[in-house]
């Protein structure tokens, strides 16, 4: 079995990254500079049109006063995320609900890192194994493929042995046994609908700006509805 060592290397420096994130409480400029490079994935994917840049900023604008203002929409923001991501695949319009969908996950990614830092940095972690270990065990493993024509290279052995991995990592910390089920299985939905966006736009990544891990948004795709499970818990809890 052959490993790609730029893709190692990478990892490595990004796993440094967010080590010194979380150590020197770099949390907001960590979320930043994800939001930047996010926006960068987006343009360079022609994602973002013109037309649509005034919607998208306002949305960025009202979403900073509601969080700096206090209104309490978050409940409601949740549900319209949820839309903006049934809406982007139901009618296929994805270059106008997917930009605006990830400025809702990356707004709902800083909430998470202003109220609880540990599970905003567990994130992290836990999307780190999952790939890592998917990508190792369907390398060794091999097998039949999940869905070839979304992700030509997820097989059924790396996809469940991650995912049994992240189940068992999330009931040690303590989540109930049915919110480690949910959140295990969302890190394959997150790759799978982000690799789903890209395809009906032909596009292998979202950009080149972290090398042969693609953009930003390839890596992060997994954390998507993860992010998501996580304000619905404590919505509904």
């Amino acid at each position: 079995m052959v490993y790609n060592f730029n893709r190692i290397f990478v990892g490595f420096i990004l796993c440094i990254i967010i080590f010194c994130s979380y150590y020197f409480k770099l949390d907001t400029y960590l979320v930043f500079t994800i939001f930047l490079l996010s926006l960068i994935d987006l343009k360079k994917s022609n994602l973002i049109s013109n037309s649509s840049i005034p919607l998208f900023l306002t949305i960025i604008i009202i979403l900073i006063i509601n969080q700096y203002l206090n209104l309490y929409l978050d409940t409601y923001l949740i549900f319209l995320h949820l839309f903006l991501i049934f809406f982007s695949i139901l009618f296929k319009k994805e270059k106008y609900y997917f930009p605006i969908s990830i400025i809702f996950f990356i707004y709902f990614l800083f909430t998470l890192s202003l109220s609880d830092r540990y599970i905003f940095y567990l994130c992290f972690i836990i999307s780190f194994i999952n790939d890592t270990s998917a990508y190792i065990f369907g390398r060794s493993l091999k097998g039949p493929l999940i869905i070839p024509f979304i992700s030509p290279k997820k097989t059924w052995s790396g996809t469940l042995s991650s995912s049994i991995l992240s189940f068992f990592i999330l009931f040690y910390l303590e989540f109930n046994i049915l919110i480690s089920l949910f959140l295990s299985i969302s890190l394959f939905l997150g790759d799978i609908y982000f690799s789903y966006i890209k395809r009906i736009n032909s596009l292998k990544d979202f950009s080149n700006l972290l090398s042969s891990h693609g953009g930003i948004l390839d890596r992060i795709d997994s954390i998507y509805f993860f992010i998501i499970i996580l304000h619905l818990n404590i919505f509904f809890s």
